[in-house]
């Protein structure tokens, strides 16, 4: 479902913090507030563009299917958070798809009309090479972990980055165990004895969809661990 979006919710994204009321309303003329409930897919791999997408609250994944119909997810896009913006920029489709975790809101830019609004407004240009920059690194260290870090290296590092963005050392899981496996690289089956391993060790607490850092100084030892294992 599609309706407005308000002045308000484009001032809660950081993409267009800092715009005067004027740049807003230019924002808001060409914004489309896109409704979804949990599952629902937002575009899949190949779908021509749409446009850009700020997701206001909710949760999405970004996942590709391997040609057997196994699910890799690339990303999980937080409130705040765009998604599709490279895809703007390029004549092919979508690269991936998008899905909701939970009943979620965004805000839908359509291409035509945001290429435009770049060209006019240089503050929110740069605000996109920041976001785009960031992407970047992510895909640069999610490369490094497949490549030269075992499943134990990859979810300590996965511990640690999540408790900066949360910033706190506990927090409840948004995905499933099986959705974070994907993320990982890993199956399941490999996530579960690695998350036991961890909590045999005392470096986390599990407790259902609860997890909790006890010892940081392990998981940052063990994420800085090279040895590239089965997974």
């Amino acid at each position: 479902m599609t309706t407005a979006v308000s002045a308000a919710d484009l001032r809660s994204v950081p993409l267009f913090a800092g715009l005067d009321d004027e740049q807003i309303e230019r924002v808001r003329s060409i914004a489309r507030l896109v409704q979804v409930r949990r599952r629902d897919v937002l575009f899949r791999e190949g779908d021509p563009v749409e446009g850009i997408f700020v997701l206001l609250d909710g949760l999405v994944k970004i996942y590709k299917l391997s040609p057997d119909g196994k699910e890799h997810i690339l990303h999980i896009i937080h409130p705040g958070q765009t998604f599709a913006e490279a895809a703007v920029f390029m004549a092919e489709g979508y690269p991936a798809y998008a899905e909701a975790l939970q009943r979620s809101r965004a805000v839908l830019l359509p291409k035509r009309a945001f290429l435009d609004l770049l060209r006019t407004e240089p503050e929110i240009s740069l605000r996109m090479i920041a976001t785009l920059s960031h992407y970047l690194k992510l895909f640069a260290d999610r490369i490094e972990d497949l490549s030269l870090k075992d499943v134990s290296a990859r979810l300590a590092r996965w511990f640690l980055r999540t408790a900066e963005q949360k910033g706190r050392d506990f927090w409840d899981l948004e995905i499933t165990k099986a959705e974070l496996a994907s993320q990982l690289g890993t199956v399941s089956e490999t996530l579960s004895r690695t998350l036991r391993k961890f909590r045999e060790a005392g470096w986390i607490q599990v407790r259902g969809r609860f997890v909790k850092i006890l010892d940081r100084e392990a998981l940052e030892a063990v994420a800085e661990s090279e040895e590239n294992g089965a997974g």
